[in-house]
């Protein structure tokens, strides 16, 4: 209970800070916030489509704004915590070191710092991950029927989380019939039973990928680009647990002086071949396994230069096995277990000072400022001017998965690529076209260019100008500008250059 609710306490501020901030949508969210207008089978291939249909789910009960991202990545992360805490305390056999185990996630950047900031598919995938390891070793302990159709429904809703979840899946069985313990508790009938229940929840994304009206490229073919990039990809593989679990593989061994020889110790002992199960190592041969795979996907298919964060799956497991390293490195004080909660309560500080500081100061803290681009004030704009009752369409999936969240009744369309079956929504008449001035939309002026008819082009748009709003400097201290062409039934607008003055955010 005392860990549940300083998680809980931990997204609560997270989560209240954020919507205080902004009620706009930045990175992942805004294209999500396009594609679930409507519930499908799978929306961008081969994505698989469970964070989709969540994200449809609760947007019935909270609308398409801020709060049902938050809802959903805040309900994942404290699920996953959990799970890993639940799973520890089976490896650690000690309540504090499992609830370290848990702490000791505020210590890697990708979750302390990042999780915040973006993810979507992401946050299923940690579920995932968490929830398989737990019931996985659940089948190791006791393996009953129900463990396996508990691991089976599992292991389907978490093939349909992310791509790297299946490679994680892998990795947890190939590591598991190194110990033969493991590997006859898990090698049963009651695995084919699982087996069959994960392809059964799992059906109806395979049956949209076979069905795909489009070739869906798996297999990077050989060219330069690929023999090019081959030496990053293998360079990718090798640093990634290294780079994924910074700073937390630096820290412990820092704080545990003698965790370095317990490390390199259980990197050169053999499998376990006792009749007891090695659970710790079973952790750390599923990350090595990972990391097999990932020089694999390098040598075999071209993969290189993805984010860090994509490798979740495969390492996140680990926190628990580095406890384990902790543990034996600390022997009988108490001492650096007490210093490592203090390390990793001031970095969850330090984590959210810098948050608070991107989200209020601005910038010159933050490069992109998501959160203060007012788009409040444009979609205010077009309800006064009467547009939002016209599909509003975009190149930009920024733009356009925010009018969304500013005006819930509006239809919204994107534009070319991603999401190309919302963009055809608005190609005739009593469309509105909106796009950012500057360079980066000149590419999207160019789009919007491509698909208008009757005489219609980019340079009838509206400049819209809006002033950002701040908590001390005076509101339009800055502008965020917008290209924005209504398409009726009827002549096309003057050019004219509009400045919007609202007080929203």
């Amino acid at each position: 209970m005392i860990v549940l609710a300083v998680v809980l306490a931990y997204c609560a501020i997270h989560a209240g800070f954020r919507l205080l901030a902004s009620s706009s949508l930045g990175e992942d969210d805004p294209l999500e916030n396009v594609l679930v207008q409507t519930l499908r089978l799978g929306y961008l291939a081969p994505q698989p489509a469970l964070y989709d249909w969540v994200l449809f789910a609760v947007q019935k009960v909270t609308g398409p704004g801020v709060g049902g991202f938050l809802l959903i990545k805040y309900a994942a992360l404290t699920t996953t915590a959990v799970l890993l805490y639940l799973t520890a305390l089976r490896v650690l056999r000690d309540w504090v070191w499992a609830a370290l185990a848990v702490e000791s996630m505020a210590l890697i950047y990708q979750i302390a710092w990042r999780y915040h900031e973006g993810f979507t598919h992401a946050v299923g995938a940690m579920v995932a991950v968490a929830a398989t390891v737990w019931a996985w070793a659940r089948v190791i302990e006791r393996g009953s029927t129900s463990d396996f159709l508990l691991l089976g429904l599992i292991a389907g809703l978490g093939a349909m989380t992310e791509p790297t979840y299946w490679a994680f899946l892998a990795a947890l069985a190939a590591a598991s019939l190194l110990q033969p313990a493991i590997r006859q508790r898990v090698v049963r009938p009651g695995l084919a039973i699982a087996v069959l229940v994960a392809l059964l929840v799992a059906s109806p994304y395979v049956y949209w990928i076979a069905t795909y009206p489009e070739p869906i490229t798996w297999v990077h073919p050989w060219s330069k680009s690929v023999l090019k990039n081959l030496g990053k990809g293998l360079l990718d593989a090798l640093r990634g647990p290294l780079f994924y679990l910074s700073p937390l593989i630096v820290i412990v061994p820092i704080v545990f002086p003698r965790a370095w020889r317990v490390a390199l110790d259980d990197f050169r002992r053999a499998p376990n071949r006792a009749a007891e199960p090695d659970l710790a190592q079973l952790i750390l041969h599923t990350a090595l396994a990972g990391m097999v795979l990932c020089l694999a996907g390098a040598i075999v298919l071209g993969l290189a230069g993805y984010a860090m964060h994509q490798l979740m799956p495969l390492y996140l497991p680990s926190v628990i096995w580095l406890m384990s390293v902790a543990q034996r490195a600390s022997g009988a004080s108490d001492v650096p277990r007490r210093r490592f909660a203090q390390v990793a309560a001031a970095f969850a500080v330090l984590a959210l000072t810098a948050r608070l500081a991107n989200m209020f100061v601005l910038d010159p803290v933050c490069k992109l400022c998501r959160w203060g681009i007012p788009y409040p004030g444009l979609a205010q704009d077009l309800v006064n001017r009467g547009l939002a009752a016209a599909t509003i369409v975009s190149p930009d999936p920024e733009t356009a998965g925010n009018l969304r969240a500013q005006i819930p009744s509006a239809r919204i369309g994107l534009l070319g690529g991603r999401g190309r079956e919302d963009a055809q929504a608005g190609a005739g008449t009593g469309s509105v076209y909106i796009w950012p001035e500057g360079k980066a939309g000149e590419a999207q002026a160019r789009s919007v260019g491509a698909v208008l008819r009757d005489g219609r082009k980019v340079g009838d748009a509206v400049a819209v100008e809006v002033p950002w709003q701040h908590l001390w400097r005076p509101t339009g201290y800055r502008s965020s500008i917008w290209r924005v062409l209504s398409v009726p039934a009827g002549p096309a607008p003057e050019p004219q250059r509009k400045r919007v003055n609202s007080n929203a955010e």
